[in-house]
C-alpha cells in the first residue's frame, strides 16, 4: 500500500488527461456560440448557448447537442441558477470527447 501511496505518476498521467479533455471541449463550445460560466475546475463545463434574444434555456440547449450525439446535463437537474446551462462532462473516453469536438467544430 505505501508503493501505491507513494505512486503519483498515475495522477498526474489523469490530471493531464483532463486538462487537454477540458481544454478541447471549451474550445470546441466556444466556437460553436457557447459561453462557459463557472468552470474553473472540476470535471466538467458549464455551458449557455447564446441566441438572438439572450441565453437559451437548457432543454434547448440540451436537445440541439443531443441532435448532434452529444449527451450533456441540463443545468436545472441542479437548481434554478442552471437553467439556462448544460453540464459537460469531461469523464468520456478521448475518442468520445474528439468525435464531439468534431461535431461541434463541423458547423
Amino acid at each position: 500500500m505505501a508503493a501505491a501511496l507513494a505512486d503519483t505518476e498515475h495522477a498526474r498521467e489523469q490530471h493531464a488527461r483532463y486538462a487537454a479533455r477540458r481544454t478541447a471541449l471549451r474550445t470546441a463550445f466556444e466556437s460553436a456560440g457557447f459561453r462557459i460560466d463557472h468552470s474553473e475546475a472540476a470535471l466538467y463545463l458549464w455551458a449557455t448557448r447564446q441566441v438572438d434574444d439572450g441565453d437559451e434555456g437548457c432543454w434547448e440547449t440540451v436537445t440541439w447537442l443531443a441532435e448532434r450525439g452529444i449527451l450533456v446535463a441540463p443545468g436545472d437537474f441542479y437548481g434554478r441558477a442552471g437553467s439556462r446551462h448544460v453540464r459537460v462532462a469531461f469523464t468520456a473516453t478521448d475518442e468520445r470527447v474528439a468525435a464531439a469536438v468534431e461535431r461541434l467544430t463541423a458547423g
